[in-house]
């Protein structure tokens, strides 16, 4: 039983001592990966924010009153959202329009106000899958990533073989474990605020394109915006 206990000893040890040797070795590596790693997840939030921007800003409302179809439109990141709104109101009313005046259909179009509300979510749900879903992903992965930014820098920490608290080593673990928990929720909380906005303001721009469509006459499906 003893030899069983030293054998597993030996071996604890073993791999305690080498775990600390790369550690030490490869302190300055770790530290150096786990902030590039952060800060190229925030870029891509912050590619995914400059998309947003993109379509919620460019309302181009002569788009929406410019022939010939609207109906045909483009659902890629340069079209605003406003126009993505008009050209799905004007895809539906022109659908149901055809198929009123088919002569083996008796169905009649909907009223407007389902169109309306058919042609929102869609447009919200387009929004939110195309930009909202991927910033929350990375905004997601800011808090996780500061947390292993904390555990690696406490490791750098307590598996140090200096055994001086004052020593450059020690110093720099204790800074990447709080350094990465604090950027990561700065980050975070960034992210997070930038979708809650965009969401709010995707919502007007989505009235915005279909009260343009309605009030000016173009949703019977015989416009389309200018391509650009």
């Amino acid at each position: 039983m003893m030899g069983g206990d030293t054998f597993f000893n030996r071996i604890a040890e073993s791999f305690i001592l080498t775990l600390t040797h790369t550690v030490n070795f490869y302190s300055g590596f770790l530290q150096l990966f786990i902030y590039l790693l952060i800060f190229v997840t925030f870029g891509f939030g912050l590619i995914k924010i400059r998309q947003s921007l993109r379509v919620l800003t460019r309302c181009n409302f002569e788009r929406i009153n410019s022939p010939p179809d609207l109906s045909d439109f483009k659902t890629d990141t340069k079209t605003p959202l406003t126009v993505i709104a008009a050209g799905a109101y004007a895809n539906a009313k022109k659908h149901y329009l055809k198929e009123s005046t088919n002569s083996h259909s008796n169905r009649t179009p909907p009223p407007d106000a389902f169109l309306r509300d058919a042609a929102f979510q869609f447009s919200e749900r387009y929004f939110e899958s195309k930009y909202l879903e991927p910033m929350s992903m990375l905004a997601g992965l800011m808090p996780p990533l500061g947390f292993i930014g904390t555990i690696i820098g406490m490791v750098i920490h307590f598996l140090s073989s200096s055994g001086d608290l004052k020593s450059g080593i020690t110093i720099m673990g204790v800074a990447t474990a709080l350094y990465t928990t604090f950027i990561g929720l700065i980050f975070y909380t960034f992210l997070e605020f930038m979708k809650r906005y965009f969401y709010t303001l995707a919502q007007k721009r989505i009235d915005e394109g279909l009260d343009a469509a309605s009030d000016r006459g173009v949703a019977n499906g015989s416009q389309r915006p200018n391509e650009t």
